[in-house]
């Protein structure tokens, strides 16, 4: 049987630079992502959950998550230019409609911040991640239809909350 120590500096090492991609996602800075990473490994080594958990990747993942929105929720602000981007600059778009774009994918998570913590765990493997639904629901051990269900369930709320104003008030 595998320490927890043994399986945490597996998992950094399977997992880490995905789990660093998704948090710089999810929070729209290298350097905040590369704090989390941090407080994302401590906080699991000491839960000493690892031993008690069935799917190590995916509680790794769900902390990692939920640092990313919890983190959101103190920060309140909106990312300055120098930043890290998200994605290249493309050619084909001009700064404007760059910057248009990153407002629009952080007022996206401001909003789903206030989404449940397991809804926005799927919300976040769904369009973020962009995992399939049935990948999905097998990670979770769910059925691929309530993955569905609750993807369609987070859009409704994130474009009621986008719609209405709400997600400046978070």
């Amino acid at each position: 049987m595998k320490s927890d120590r043994e399986t945490l500096l597996e998992l950094l090492e399977s997992e880490g630079p995905r789990l660093l991609g998704l948090l710089t996602k999810l929070t729209l800075r290298q350097d905040v992502a590369e704090d989390l990473m941090q407080d994302l490994f401590v906080r699991v080594a000491r839960s000493g959950a690892l031993a008690r958990t069935d799917d190590a990747g995916a509680y790794v993942r769900r902390v990692a998550i939920n640092l990313a929105f919890e983190w959101r929720r103190k920060a309140k602000r909106k990312p300055s230019t120098t930043e890290f981007p998200i994605e290249p600059a493309s050619r084909d778009q001009s700064p404007h409609e760059r910057m248009s774009r990153s407002e629009q994918y952080e007022r996206v998570l401001l909003a789903a911040s206030q989404l449940s913590a397991s809804m926005h765990e799927v919300f976040v493997m769904r369009y973020i991640e962009e995992l399939a639904p049935e990948e999905i629901a097998r990670r979770l051990k769910r059925p691929s239809h309530q993955v569905r269900a609750t993807c369609h369930k987070a859009l409704k709320q994130i474009r009621k909350r986008l719609s209405s104003g709400e997600d400046h008030d978070a």
